[in-house]
């Protein structure tokens, strides 16, 4: 049996199963980052909005649109966002409790049966913020 020819079979078959593990590792990789950076960005937009409830002792309605907003424009999807924040006026040194909880589904690679598919996964992201209010 000449090695030779077995090799020339054998190495695309290696190239591709290679090239398959490489590209999933990849995208399981960058999946597990997504939602470190979902969470920069709920933790800034937290931040920013701390101080104005903070100022005005809850949070009124036209920040609340506001908040809602910039939450989409940094792509956030509105539906999957649960606030929970003063909804009426906390007098002076009173502890103020804010979250914003995001529920992202991402797309992760999995085999199953022998074949390759992407499986949802729920990951809840939520970023508590406490104070007291300066009014």
């Amino acid at each position: 049996m000449d090695k030779k020819g077995s090799s020339m079979v054998v190495a695309p078959f290696v190239l591709i199963i290679s090239l398959f593990m490489i590209l999933s590792i990849g995208i399981y990789l960058i999946n597990s980052i997504i939602p470190f950076i979902y969470y920069e960005k709920l933790n800034n937009i937290s931040t920013k909005y701390m101080f104005v409830i903070e100022k005005f002792g809850y949070l009124t309605l036209d920040e609340k649109t506001s908040l809602m907003f910039e939450l989409n424009k940094q792509g956030f999807d509105n539906t999957n966002i649960i606030l929970e924040y003063p909804s009426s006026v906390k007098e002076y040194g009173e502890l103020i409790n804010f979250n914003i909880s995001y529920k992202l589904i991402s797309k992760l690679p999995s085999i199953e049966n022998g074949k390759f598919c992407l499986k949802e996964k729920e990951t809840i992201i939520t970023v508590r913020k406490n104070s007291f209010s300066k009014i």
